[in-house]
């Protein structure tokens, strides 16, 4: 699997990750919007196991902040920062402003 196959795989399991916190409402239409730091240091063959990890770092507003790594047989193979922007779930948006 290339590298740029594993960013989109911890991308996919980013976002499954944030999605994923009882205390904290799901995001509507989450996607990926920003990657950082993203260090491809191999590639896995067919028949190799993939090992991937991801964690929420942070939050602020409708953007989340996540970790995530990739690992065959034991070897990190991908790291990366990634943020995912979403609407917020349960209704419109509005804004307001004072004049």
């Amino acid at each position: 699997m290339p590298g740029v196959l594993l960013v989109e795989a911890v991308a996919q399991l980013a976002g499954v990750v944030a999605q994923s916190d009882p205390h904290i409402k799901p995001l509507e239409e989450l996607r990926l919007a920003a990657l950082s730091r993203v260090k491809i240091l191999g590639a896995a063959r067919p028949g190799e196991i993939i090992r991937l990890e991801a964690r929420v770092t942070g939050r602020l507003g409708n953007l989340i902040q996540a970790q995530a790594t990739a690992r065959v047989g034991g070897q990190l193979v991908l790291e990366a920062q990634l943020t995912l922007s979403g609407g917020q779930s349960g209704g419109q948006r509005t804004f307001s402003r004072k004049c």
